[in-house]
């Protein structure tokens, strides 16, 4: 591992570790301004519950930037937590119980592990690029990739894939209600139920 590369990815670890504590921090310390942009919470208990919990990941990250073992472990739990919320965000916004503002933080999320997944150090060389035969499955045979692709060409597949199974599981909770209980279309959908 070169000091480079040691040095990159400590920097990627503090950076997402300072989004992480932020975006934790956030509505622990200014709950109305966090609701105005994501939109009002049934349960607050919830709620700070998974910011103090991401406040916690970004800090467990600032702190691990320090050794390259740390470096790894920020890696895993940075890679970890982007997925999920990458997840949640995406399934949750074609169901109308979130804000569509929660596609930012999908994309946020979406470039993290991008930026986890992609390979440090210096750009390869310009020239022929290798080829690397994919699975046979590909439309029934092997299909060229180019290396300096394959990244970017998970991170986008991952996101697709993270679409699909919300758009499909959206559908399919969308059969299983009855007309009168499928959400409307507005801004009520996003307004909290009462606990009366």
């Amino acid at each position: 591992m070169t000091d480079r590369y040691r040095t990159e990815r400590a920097d990627l670890a503090r950076a997402q570790g300072f989004f992480n504590l932020v975006g934790g921090l956030w509505p622990i310390v200014h709950q109305r301004s966090f609701e105005k942009v994501f939109g009002p919470k049934t349960d607050t208990w919830l709620e700070l519950t998974v910011a103090g919990l991401l406040a916690a990941v970004g800090w467990s990250q600032l702190r691990a930037a320090s050794s390259p073992e740390g470096v790894r472990h920020a890696r895993r739990i940075g890679i970890a937590t982007a997925a999920t919320l990458l997840a949640i965000d995406l399934i949750y916004v074609t169901r109308g119980r979130i804000r569509p503002t929660y596609l930012a933080d999908a994309i946020a999320e979406a470039w993290w592990i991008k930026a986890w997944l992609r390979p440090a150090g210096p750009p390869a060389a310009k020239g022929p690029s290798r080829v690397i035969k994919a699975a046979p499955v590909v439309m029934g045979r092997g299909a060229p990739v180019k290396s300096g692709g394959k990244v970017g060409a998970l991170t986008t597949g991952c996101a697709t894939a993270a679409a699909l199974v919300a758009y499909a599981v959206n559908r399919r909770a969308q059969r299983r209600q009855a007309p009168a209980e499928r959400p409307q279309v507005g801004a009520e959908r996003y307004q909290p139920v009462s606990s009366g």
